[in-house]
């Protein structure tokens, strides 16, 4: 016989899974009525919870991958507003490391079910992720998405911001522009791909696939190699992000090219490397703090509206011209 779920109980009763899940964990937003309409049919099918006491005091948890919180000028900054943003709603906010063993695993946390709402930071498994909205709670992705990931997200407009990036080069003279990042590590790096293509489609210039690094490990010797087997460099680099961009940089400096008179170089994020390097990296950033904040209204919104239409919500980034790039008349 087929053990019974919270989708069971809401497909019994006309409620959303959302509302069975509160109801179960005695939280507020659900009626007393309803509470007790959701335990009795929960008795009724066989389905398993734990009693617990009346809790006014909500509690998140945010998940990311090893990777992403080891990435601290740029996730780090997404997690430290997200928890000013709970703090001063009075949440408690915990974390949650997504590592190897524990994707591969599908190992939910042994706790999940006391969490008010979940925050999944970033490009992890989607199977895993889908187990996660699986449980009923609500849950807000952060600069992740997916047509299969049935969820609220909080995103960056990747495909505007980088058109903005080219764009910017192209309106100084450049017109050979190079794209360096792997598509196929994060949906961001696929749209920002998109993004160049349609740039240089609606500028009327010609794609030259010799230029376009879309396969590369993010290291300094994967790149250095790969640019010097590049017969004839680019007028400009567009770069993913900024730590492939202060690696670019390096290389080009250390192969005896100026930085922008030669080679202009624009990338995604202002992180510590764009502002470390020499000359300061032009570039398109999303406001992370911004994100971390609305991630955690976004959450909240959701637990009150349980059966509102899922949103994706981008964030429209914001160009910072530096050193990097040659601009006309300067």
């Amino acid at each position: 016989m087929k053990k019974a779920s919270m989708q069971d109980i809401a497909d019994a009763l006309g409620i959303s899974k959302n509302s069975v899940s509160q109801a179960l964990r005695n939280k507020p937003g659900v009626s007393q009525q309803t509470k007790q309409l959701v335990k009795n049919k929960a008795n009724e099918l066989g389905y398993r919870y734990q009693t617990v006491t009346e809790d006014t005091t909500m509690r998140f948890l945010l998940m990311a991958t090893e990777f992403a919180f080891s990435q601290t000028s740029f996730f780090g900054e997404i997690v430290k507003s997200a928890e000013s943003a709970a703090q001063q709603a009075h949440i408690k906010l915990d974390t949650y490391t997504l590592t190897d063993e524990t994707l591969k695993q599908m190992i939910l946390p042994e706790h999940i079910n006391e969490y008010d709402g979940i925050l999944v930071l970033s490009h992890s498994n989607n199977d895993y992720i889908k187990q996660v909205i699986a449980t009923g709670i609500p849950v807000t992705l952060i600069d992740h998405h997916d047509p299969e990931l049935l969820a609220d997200a909080i995103l960056s407009k990747n495909t505007d911001g980088t058109f903005q990036a080219i764009s910017l080069l192209i309106a100084n003279g450049m017109k050979r522009i190079g794209f360096i990042g792997d598509t196929s590590f994060s949906p961001s790096y696929l749209e920002r791909h998109r993004g160049y293509h349609r740039a240089l489609a609606e500028h009327g210039i010609s794609q030259e696939p010799e230029i376009e690094i879309t396969e590369i490990e993010e290291s300094q010797g994967a790149l250095f190699s790969r640019l010097k087997s590049i017969e004839q460099m680019p007028d400009a680099w567009f770069c993913v992000n900024s730590g492939l961009a202060f690696m670019l940089n390096s290389y080009l400096q250390s192969a005896g090219y100026t930085i922008p008179e030669d080679i202009s170089i624009i990338c995604f994020d202002e992180t510590e490397f764009t502002r470390m390097a020499i000359p300061r990296l032009t570039n398109v950033a999303t406001n992370l703090e911004f994100m971390g904040q609305l991630a955690i209204r976004t959450l909240l919104h959701r637990i009150n509206h349980p059966d509102e239409p899922i949103i994706h919500q981008q964030i429209v980034p914001e160009l910072n011209i530096w050193g990097s790039v040659r601009v006309d008349g300067e």
